[in-house]
């Protein structure tokens, strides 16, 4: 019988579990809760004991937020509930628990290598993707996929450094193209009693014609383009593709697609730079199918 392949994708709120044939094509599904353990080996047990079907797998794809090196190991504290993580490595703690063959990936990584196989970025020879949730995450890749870097540290977008005069140093660019970015931006201008939580909040009001929200959300594009504009300095990609729930909604890529275009051409005083922008093809189960996909390669 032909074996399949499970990913897993541990976040700080949910492990979920895919099981797949050898075409990435998810045959089963499920998630657990991320509890907060003591110990990483209370938590890679729990992890370990919620696999299904495991006499039908031969092997495994991990995708984890964090700093995540070529031979797995964890070199970055991430959400409080897997921050125990730190320090270990995810490929000998799982396969020793399961007896199988083992690959992990950091999570941003894992959906760009997805899309670098099989979504919008695939027969690209240089691509890019922005990673938009709490943070922002990111990924590079050339002709022959993710590039790490000497400490894997390439396509960290959320670190990228720029001069704050406000706090008199240096700030990271993705604390303010973030969905926390929006949402922050949206309640300094707003009233006590018209505070938002979450981003989706700040975007119904946006498209309602809130006039806070509607102020908020162009800061907000700005800083992403600011971001975008920074990758297209350093790598010029043939397209950087975006992820995360926002980017499913035709409005927000098309202004920032608009955005982009119109900063180019202020910015470098010319209208030259072609690199794509564009949505990412797999969302929900990018980083589940980037984990098999390394673990194929």
């Amino acid at each position: 019988m032909e074996k399949n392949s499970l990913g897993i994708d541990i976040g700080g709120t949910f492990i979920k579990y895919a099981l797949m044939d050898k075409h990435y094509c998810i045959k089963d599904k499920w998630k657990i809760d991320t509890v907060k353990y003591d110990t990483a080996a209370e938590l890679y047990d729990y992890i370990c004991s919620n696999i299904r079907s495991i006499d039908e797998i031969d092997k495994i794809g991990v995708s984890a937020p964090g700093l995540i090196d070529e031979d797995s190991c964890v070199k970055s504290y991430a959400a409080p509930n897997v921050a125990i993580m730190y320090g270990t490595n995810i490929n000998n703690e799982i396969s020793k628990r399961t007896n199988k063959k083992v690959a992990s990936i950091n999570d941003a990584k894992a959906a760009g290598l997805c899309e670098f196989e099989l979504g919008n970025a695939k027969g690209y020879k240089s691509s890019a993707f922005l990673i938009i949730g709490t943070g922002t995450g990111g990924c590079i890749c050339d002709e022959n996929g993710v590039i790490y870097g000497k400490d894997a540290f390439a396509g960290e977008f959320h670190n990228m450094p720029f001069v704050n005069a406000k706090i008199g140093g240096l700030d990271k660019m993705g604390d303010y193209a973030s969905i926390t970015g929006l949402v922050n931006l949206y309640n300094e201008k707003a009233e006590q009693d018209s505070q938002a939580q979450y981003g989706y909040e700040v975007s119904k009001k946006y498209l309602n014609g809130d006039k806070i929200a509607v102020s908020s959300v162009e800061e907000w594009i700005r800083n992403i383009v600011a971001q975008l504009l920074v990758i297209t300095v350093f790598y010029n990609p043939e397209v950087i593709c975006i992820g995360g729930g926002i980017s499913e909604e035709n409005w927000f890529i098309d202004k920032v697609r608009a955005q982009y275009k119109n900063t180019c051409v202020d910015y470098f005083e010319a209208d030259f730079i072609t690199t794509e922008i564009d949505r990412c093809k797999y969302n929900n189960d990018a980083n589940l199918l980037g984990a098999v996909i390394k673990a194929s390669l």
